[in-house]
C-alpha cells in the first residue's frame, strides 16, 4: 500500500503545469491592447461629436458693424463717436466723469494762479500805502500811533477770522465748476483799495460806537453842493 501511495503522489508532482506566469503575460498584453483602442475610440467619439456641431452665425451687432468692430464695443475699448452708435449708460458716465474731473482740474489751476496773483497784488498795495504814510514796513511797531496800531490788530482779528470762510468758498466754487470772471489787474487793485477803505470807516464806526463818541457829520462833496444850490423847481 506505501509504495502505491508514494507512485501515486510521484505521478501528481510530475504531470503538474505552469500555467499561472504565461497567463499572466498575456493578460498584460490584452490589457495594454485594450486601452490603446479604448484611446482611440474616445478620440474618434470627440471628433465626431465636434463636427456634429452647430456653427453659430452672426448675430445683429456683428453683420451690422463686423466681428472686430462687435468685439470691441462689447468689451468697451475704442469706442468712437463717429460710428453713429447709441451711447451706453456706462459710458456715458465715464464721459461724464472725465469731463468733470478734467474741468476741476483746470479750474483748480486757474484758482491757484488767481490766489497767487491776489498775494503779489496785496504785498504791492501794502507797500504802496505804507510808501504813502512814510511808514517802512520794517519799522518797528513802538512808532507807529496808537489808532494806527488797533486798527492793525482789529484787521488781524477779522483777516485771521475770514481766512477759513475763505477757503470754503474757494472749494465749495471749484467742486460747483463756477468759473470766474478776470476783471484786469487795474479793477482788481481798484476793488482791493475800496475795500480796505470801507474795512477802515467801519472799524473807525464801531470804535466810535464803543467809546461812545459821537458820529461826525457826512461832508458833501462840492459838486453835490453846486447842483443843489443851482436847483430851480419846474413851473
Amino acid at each position: 500500500c506505501e509504495m502505491e501511495i508514494e507512485e501515486s503522489t510521484s505521478s501528481q508532482i510530475l504531470f503538474r503545469k505552469p500555467k499561472k506566469k504565461i497567463e499572466t503575460r498575456k493578460k498584460n498584453e490584452d490589457d495594454g491592447d485594450d486601452d490603446y483602442d479604448g484611446a482611440k475610440k474616445l478620440d474618434d467619439v470627440k471628433e465626431l461629436q465636434k463636427s456634429r456641431e452647430r456653427k453659430n452665425g452672426l448675430n445683429s451687432l456683428e453683420s451690422a458693424v463686423g466681428k472686430e468692430r462687435a468685439a470691441q464695443i462689447s468689451s468697451g475699448e475704442g469706442f468712437s463717436m463717429g460710428s453713429g452708435l447709441v451711447l451706453t449708460g456706462q459710458q456715458r458716465a465715464k464721459l461724464e466723469a472725465a469731463g468733470i474731473e478734467a474741468g476741476m482740474r483746470e479750474q483748480f489751476e486757474k484758482e491757484t494762479m488767481l490766489r497767487d496773483e491776489d498775494d503779489e497784488l496785496r504785498k504791492y498795495i501794502e507797500a504802496g500805502i505804507a510808501g504813502e504814510r512814510k511808514v517802512f514796513p520794517s519799522s518797528s511797531t513802538d512808532h507807529r500811533p496808537q489808532e494806527t496800531e488797533i486798527l492793525m490788530r482789529a484787521a488781524a482779528k477779522m483777516t485771521g477770522g475770514r481766512s477759513n470762510e475763505e477757503k470754503e468758498l474757494l472749494s465749495n466754487q471749484m467742486l460747483a465748476g463756477i468759473p470766474e470772471v478776470n476783471l484786469g489787474i487795474n479793477a482788481r487793485m481798484s476793488n482791493i483799495v475800496a475795500t480796505e477803505a470801507k474795512k477802515k470807516e467801519l472799524l473807525e464806526q464801531a470804535m466810535r460806537k464803543a467809546a461812545g463818541l459821537p458820529e461826525p457829520e457826512k461832508q458833501e462833496e462840492p459838486d453835490k453842493k453846486r447842483r443843489r444850490g443851482n436847483f430851480q423847481p419846474r413851473r
